[in-house]
């Protein structure tokens, strides 16, 4: 009797030296918080300048522009005479543009039919009254409908050939009657160069090019899954047209959304057709592509199990084994569960908040910390791992790498556009870009990322 209390004695003395030689933290789990609302449907913008030469529209307007600009028809003289006269232009219109105008000069030659003559009216022949260079100025805008717009007014112009008509077989000068004639047909020839102009050039045969093209989806990842970005615009807006004594830009801006899809390349059933053009004041210069990375817990708790494998932490107080890590959301915060072994037998309870490394493109944990009731926990046990680096170390463990999907982005809208059959009529540079990370929202079943990638965009038409 007494050999079995001793051996139950001893029995009992052990359990307590095992339970005061490796001690056991059992915390309870955090409670539940509430979560924010997801992030959703971040807009987009692609930034740049459309530029154009000013001889290639020289060309266009001259190609689209008669020679007669105002036909021949009667005009009544001061005595009742039928003048019948029609104004020619007799060289190519010229451009120039500065301080947001254009100006455009031309020569011209003013025909008439004599009113006074021996032969039949029908058979008189037309004579030049005059000559004349002229030159006429205009703002320059786009309208909705994506044709260049211009309001051409007549500024000024001088004699190439002094007004004069002859009277059986008299010349007589006529320099008051000229200029009451182009008073009265300064609107006509006006009218033809704008409509010259509007048919001259139509930028959405190159704008919808672009837009097309940028429906088409990007593939930014292939390990270890495919990644694809599916642009979706929606609106394109234009600031007011500026140039210089080369060319003529239009500051452009398109809005658009980007679905994220995983696995085969998507089928893009039909494509948004061109819109009509917005007008805003200013735009920005830069592209802001606002991508929303979405990391599953299950991707974050892959990396933690490959950093923690056989890994064996050396603390103050002993060494410790982290069996197990997983990572899940509460609230505002990240949770971090650990079960370890060693000098501490249990569960560690952690928390911390994501944060998006610009510079090395990562999504990493900081500020860990143990739970409250967690401290507790260790406050009676092992109060040491409190003040040892087991958080520091969990904290650098945590680091989700991003490079491959996010840096990849500009290069590959870039790739894109070089590969679309526009080539031979534009050029399309994409600059340095830089990442901006815009907000972090944790959710059930993993992490929202809003990243801004900001960059400039130029497109240049080579030909109109």
């Amino acid at each position: 009797m007494i050999r079995q209390r001793t051996i139950g004695f001893l029995v009992l003395l052990a359990i307590l030296i095992g339970f005061d030689g490796c001690k056991r933290v059992r915390p309870d789990a955090p409670v539940q918080e509430e979560y924010e609302p997801a992030i959703t449907d971040p807009v987009s913008y692609m930034a740049g300048d459309i530029t154009f030469n000013i001889r290639d529209l020289e060309k266009k307007i001259n190609k689209g522009l008669s020679t007669t600009l105002v036909t021949e028809e009667a005009f009544e003289g001061r005595k009742g005479e039928a003048w019948r006269l029609r104004v020619e232009r007799t060289g190519p219109v010229q451009i120039h543009y500065t301080n947001r105008r254009v100006y455009f000069s031309a020569p011209l030659q003013v025909w008439y039919t004599n009113p006074v003559g021996l032969r039949k009216s029908k058979n008189r022949k037309s004579r030049p009254l005059c000559a004349l260079a002229v030159n006429f100025t205009s703002p320059v805008a786009v309208a909705p409908n994506w044709r260049l717009v211009t309001k051409v007014k007549f500024e000024d112009y001088k004699w190439t050939q002094k007004p004069t008509l002859r009277i059986l077989g008299i010349k007589v000068g006529v320099k008051n009657i000229a200029e009451t004639i182009l008073d009265k047909r300064k609107a006509d020839i006006e009218q033809a160069i704008d409509r010259a102009v509007y048919k001259g050039l139509r930028l959405d045969k190159q704008i919808s090019k672009i837009w097309r093209d940028m429906q088409k989806p990007l593939r930014v990842a292939k390990s270890p899954e495919n990644i694809w970005l599916l642009p979706k615009p929606f609106s394109i807006a234009a600031a007011p047209v500026y140039g210089n004594e080369k060319q003529i830009t239009v500051p452009i801006q398109i809005a658009f959304r980007v679905d994220t899809r995983i696995g085969p390349q998507p089928v893009v059933d039909s494509l948004e057709r061109l819109p009509k053009l917005l007008r805003r004041k200013t735009v920005p210069d830069s592209a802001r592509l606002a991508v929303l990375a979405f990391i599953p817990y299950n991707d974050i708790n892959q990396v933690l199990e490959r950093s923690l494998e056989k890994e064996k932490i050396d603390l103050v107080g002993g060494r410790l084994k982290i069996k197990t890590a997983t990572v899940s959301g509460n609230g505002r915060q990240l949770i971090l569960k650990t079960d370890i072994s060693g000098t501490v037998n249990g569960t560690l309870y952690l928390h911390g908040n994501p944060s998006y490394d610009t510079l090395t493109n990562t999504l990493r944990i900081k500020n860990v910390d143990f739970d409250v009731d967690t401290k507790e926990k260790l406050l009676a046990t092992a109060d040491w791992l409190l003040h040892d680096h087991l958080r520091d170390t969990l904290q650098s463990m945590m680091v989700v790498p991003l490079r491959q999907p996010i840096s990849s982005i500009p290069s590959r809208i870039e790739t894109a556009f070089a590969k679309a059959k526009v080539g031979q009529k534009t050029d399309l540079d994409l600059d340095s870009f830089q990442l901006i990370p815009k907000r972090i929202i944790i959710r059930p079943d993993g992490v929202q990322v809003l990243i801004r990638v900001e960059s400039k965009v130029g497109i240049k038409v080579k030909r109109l």
